[in-house]
């Protein structure tokens, strides 16, 4: 219904011109650095009246955090943000009531609620909702860390020239729709719960709340359907589950490969244009002649990207949760800046071999767990003992944190009581300062 998530699981409430709108998160884990400064890039990016094309109907969007912070960080407990709805004008709404609005959700919400409904600028079913969205995925975001999200505007109204599509729906007086592609990078192998609920479907489940979404495909998606087999499959180039091609879109079998996550949605065309159109008016029974009044978007496609990543961001943090790869606590318990001593990295002598012919160096935990294992001086004998026992042709790197391109963490091991540097990227060479041989 008005709730999602399994673990990390949100609810929104509220109307378009109701008092406010808002969002509750459950089940985000303790200790995260949280204020709304967190929150407002994101926020700005959904805005409306910003840009050619987008509603004129402007709010402040200011989250306003009623529980679950504390001292500047979540306490563990339910999360609930409001936002304010300062900016409307229902009387718009009030005159055209006699029309159950194509494409719009009037006369569905009048059947299923028997006109209870808050018809006001689309009530619950208002792109105003997403507002909630916005505010759980910059959350979800910062929790993903390493993983990046980012969803673009590829086309609109049939056009790769966004700015010819706009011109488009200008000219016609009408409303266009577009295609937004998102790609998420970063993310380990195995998120996603065949059958019911592979990462596929939790994110096509998961897009298809936000209005207007028509369509989703992954990978080559529908391309897929002329294409042979041969030149579909992905073929897999090493340990790390890396592929030449990406026509699976980052998902097999239901289930995230580490490669990159790639999905596009169609939006549909706004369905509030300023057009005169010939609708059923449902007080006379007889089809007449009419034109929506109010705010609208040309193309609400324009503001969907940010509302798309924070979707997805939603989904994989999730997900993430259900594979304990992120904990109800944050593993986080002391920043590089307080270790700035050398660290460790035992490898074979071959993959050293490989990783100064491509300048950077690579494990399979990288790909599968986000980052690279690797000991104090300290945690040498033990790492060796645990992970490398009687094996051969090993080296150990000795690396100066100071010289690492990617973040370095200390964090809490799940099997052992002690804090290990975990380096969440491809280590550049530069940053090796001695290869000792074992």
């Amino acid at each position: 219904m008005n709730s999602f998530g399994r673990i990390f699981r949100v609810s929104i409430f509220g109307e378009s011109h109701g008092e406010s709108v808002g969002i509750n998160i459950d089940g985000c884990p303790a200790g995260l650095n949280l204020s709304a400064e967190d929150l407002l890039p994101d926020l700005e990016r959904r805005k409306g009246g910003k840009g050619k094309g987008t509603t004129p109907r402007q709010e402040a969007d200011y989250p306003f955090f009623k529980s679950g912070v504390f001292n500047g960080k979540t306490t563990g407990f339910p999360i609930t943000i409001l936002f304010e709805n300062n900016n409307t004008r229902s009387e718009d709404y009030q005159k055209q009531r006699s029309f159950p609005r194509p494409g719009h959700a009037d006369f569905t919400a009048h059947e299923k609620f028997g006109g209870n409904e808050d018809y006001r600028g689309g009530g619950h079913f208002s792109a105003r909702l997403t507002t909630g969205l916005v505010a759980a995925g910059a959350i979800a975001k910062k929790l993903l860390q390493q993983i990046t999200v980012n969803a673009t505007l590829i086309e609109v109204g049939g056009l790769k020239d966004i700015e010819q599509g706009l011109q488009k729906a200008i000219d016609a007086k009408d409303s266009v729709g577009g295609i937004v592609e998102c790609v998420v990078k970063g993310l380990p192998v195995g998120l996603g719960e065949p059958y019911f609920d592979s990462l596929e479907s939790t994110l096509a489940h998961m897009m298809f709340a936000i209005p207007a979404v028509k369509g989703i495909e992954f990978g080559s998606g529908f391309a897929a359907a002329a294409m042979f087999g041969t030149e579909h499959n992905d073929v897999i180039e090493n340990m790390t589950g890396k592929t030449t091609t990406n026509h699976a879109g980052g998902i097999v079998g239901g289930i995230s490969n580490g490669n990159d996550l790639v999905f596009r949605l169609a939006i549909k065309p706004t369905s509030s244009t300023p057009k005169v159109q010939r609708s059923l008016n449902w007080e006379t029974g007889q089809m007449e002649d009419f034109s929506i009044k109010g705010r609208h978007d040309l193309c609400v496609a324009l503001r969907a990207p940010v509302i798309v990543e924070a979707c997805t961001a939603i989904v994989l943090v999730d997900s993430m949760m259900l594979e304990n790869r992120i904990n109800r606590i944050p593993r986080v318990l002391q920043p590089v800046a307080h270790k700035v001593e050398s660290i460790y990295h035992i490898t074979t002598n071959d993959a050293w071999m490989k990783a100064k012919e491509t300048g950077y160096y690579e494990s399979a935990s990288l790909a599968s767990e986000g980052f690279i294992h690797c000991s104090t001086e300290a945690q040498v004998a033990g790492t060796l003992e645990r992970f490398f026992a009687g094996q051969t042709n090993l080296v150990k790197l000795l690396i100066d944190p100071t010289k690492l391109v990617h973040e370095l963490k200390y964090e809490q091991a799940t099997d052992v009581d002690m804090l290990f540097p975990h380096v969440y990227g491809a280590i550049n060479i530069d940053a090796v300062v001695e290869v000792i041989t074992l």
